[in-house]
């Protein structure tokens, strides 16, 4: 099945962060996700995450454009530098994938392995899970050991290069799930790559214009005896109109 993104409007956009800005992540993305393309939540925490990031960012280029705009430090020179780029850069095609790119051997052991979902980072995210280490919760969750050469092992104490091997090759099959881009600092000519968390940025976006909105429909309920649907309605643009009215 294929998942679309529908564009928010304002109205919508703020009854989505009245519910998804209580939740714990993952689930606060995922309530977002719900509400952007109908899908029932649970069925949105199954997807691999690269699929969950590549459909926050088409979430994102809907409601916000294409022009993503951020700052960061340098981590040499402590620098801070503003960065700009276009999410449909982040976008990684899906490579053809076989069931036996999911299976993976070393000496002793073979396992079959599936790609995370939300559900395993919500478990990582739990006292347990921070505890014992991601690696250990992944490999319990998304490891079947198939055969092994003698006794048989728990996912958990399979070697770790075998869980290394299958870390890296889980990289490779959803590379969307961990964007990178490149950086540089002019003051120092230091280079280094950073990670890109589409879910983070959105969810900070969407805190922010929810936060704008709010107080936007605020002033000119309080100024002109509006109700929240209608000021709504009129858009941003003739908002802002109104608003500059009451500086003047």
């Amino acid at each position: 099945m294929v998942i679309r993104a529908i564009a928010f409007d304002d109205s919508r956009l703020l009854d989505t962060w009245d519910r998804a800005a209580v939740l714990d992540r993952p689930w606060r993305e995922l309530a977002v996700l719900e509400s952007a393309t109908g899908v029932p939540l649970d069925e949105l925490a199954r997807l691999p995450i690269g699929e969950r990031d590549r459909l926050l960012l088409d979430v994102r280029i809907g409601a916000f454009g294409s022009s993503l705009n951020g700052e960061t430090t340098c981590p040499s020179c402590s620098t801070r530098l503003e960065v700009s780029l276009d999410a449909r850069d982040l976008l990684i095609s899906t490579p053809v994938i076989d069931a036996s790119d999911f299976m993976l051997s070393d000496d002793a052991v073979t396992v079959r392995f599936r790609l995370p979902d939300s559900t395993d980072l919500a478990a990582c995210r739990t006292d347990a899970g921070l505890a014992r280490g991601a690696a250990y919760v992944l490999a319990e969750r998304c490891m079947e050991v198939l055969a092994v050469a003698d006794d048989a092992v728990l996912p958990a104490t399979i070697s770790a290069r075998l869980r290394d091997h299958v870390a890296e090759r889980m990289a490779a099959l959803d590379a969307q799930a961990d964007v990178v881009f490149d950086l540089h600092c002019v003051a120092c000519n230091h280079r280094w790559q950073s990670p890109f968390d589409p879910a983070a940025f959105l969810l900070s976006e969407v805190d922010a214009y929810a936060a704008r909105l709010t107080l936007e429909v605020h002033q000119l309920a309080r100024a002109y005896g509006w109700h929240e649907a209608n000021i709504l309605a009129m858009g941003a643009t003739r908002r802002r109109r109104y608003l500059s009215l009451l500086l003047q």
